[in-house]
């Protein structure tokens, strides 16, 4: 049974521009896109805390992303990884060298008014993911709130392929995706996200040209070393892909509400992980599949998911894109691989 595939860069490999927001002696306020390396900088500035005995709080809102933080952690400083936590479960009431919030844009400014108490703060944010509108900041806010953090602007994507990258800024115009962005990818084409169409009726959620899709893509690419995610709206869509994977893979799954229901959060992440859009974010994976990728404009604005929940899950993506339709949508023709199953 596979665990999710841990790959923290070498602090070594880290850009100038990463270098500099990670030696900064003053807090920072860290901006970029998807895959740009904000959490990367956020891990390496809380470990290299520790290193030099400052005592440093690293938090995040969702359960996933701090497992995965703090995972990257064990095996840097031990006691580094015993300070990563969730916003709200972890909240700080003493003072701390410095408070790192990763995914800021997750947590209103309230927050930030009653933490900044208890230390310097420095977070990392980025408008187009904000995917609770009614409890965000919005890097305007943050930038009010604390005038004096350095700015650093992350412009290289090393997750995603160019590909991908160009899917994204087509399938979601809403996004800041900047031609920058883009042709930081040169070296990185990749291949079209693949669009598979079921031509199953407009209003299932699942039938079986979908389920067997989903088995033979994990089938391909399951490995050691290898993440795969099924990424998907709503619980109910979670307990739908269990059912189709159950007795054929060994695969974890986590729903926002899983804490509420069993008295823990999010357990050990398997390399074949099937999660909700909101509970993925800040987590990226080799391959992705998102099923029902017709329900898009129906979904948007509504249960409280938008364009960007879409835009998350799309961009978890390192290598390949799968997304699953009952029809077709021709909107996409130019940068999908489209496939009739």
């Amino acid at each position: 049974m596979a665990g999710y595939y841990f790959n923290l860069p070498a602090i070594t490999q880290l850009t100038i521009p990463q270098q500099a927001a990670l030696n900064e002696t003053r807090p920072i306020a860290l901006s970029g896109g998807p895959g740009t390396g904000k959490s990367v900088v956020s891990l390496w500035r809380h470990i290299s805390n520790y290193e030099k005995d400052k005592r440093s709080l690293l938090l995040t809102y969702t359960t996933t992303l701090k497992q995965y933080l703090k995972a990257c952690c064990e095996g840097k400083n031990t006691k580094a990884a015993l300070n990563v936590g969730t916003s709200y479960r972890n909240r700080p009431c003493t003072n701390w060298s410095e408070i790192i919030v990763d995914e800021a844009q997750d947590l209103e400014i309230g927050y930030y008014m009653d933490i900044r108490q208890y230390g310097s703060v420095s977070y990392g944010a980025d408008d187009s993911q904000i995917l609770y509108p009614n409890h965000c900041s919005k890097q305007a806010d943050l930038e009010s709130l604390f005038p004096t953090n350095v700015s650093y602007v992350l412009n290289k994507n090393f997750r995603s392929t160019q590909r991908i990258m160009q899917f994204a800024r087509q399938a979601f115009p809403s996004a800041v995706i900047s031609q920058r962005i883009i042709d930081s990818l040169n070296g990185n084409l990749g291949e079209w996200p693949v669009l598979l169409i079921s031509n199953g009726d407009k209003y299932e959620t699942s039938n079986s040209k979908q389920d067997e899709a989903i088995v033979q893509i994990v089938n391909s690419y399951h490995s050691d070393a290898h993440n795969i995610a099924i990424l998907v709206p709503f619980e109910k869509d979670v307990r739908v892909i269990e059912s189709v994977l159950n007795n054929r893979f060994n695969y974890s799954s986590y729903c926002g509400d899983d804490y509420y229901k069993t008295g823990h959060g999010c357990g050990r992440i398997l390399n074949i992980h099937i999660t909700t859009f909101k509970s993925a974010k800040g987590l990226e994976f080799d391959t992705v599949i998102i099923p029902n990728f017709h329900k898009y404009r129906e979904i948007c604005g509504s249960y409280n998911t938008d364009w960007n929940d879409f835009y998350v899950a799309c961009t978890r993506a390192r290598s390949n894109l799968y997304l699953i339709s009952n029809y077709d949508l021709p909107n996409l023709n130019s940068v999908t691989d489209k496939q009739v199953l």
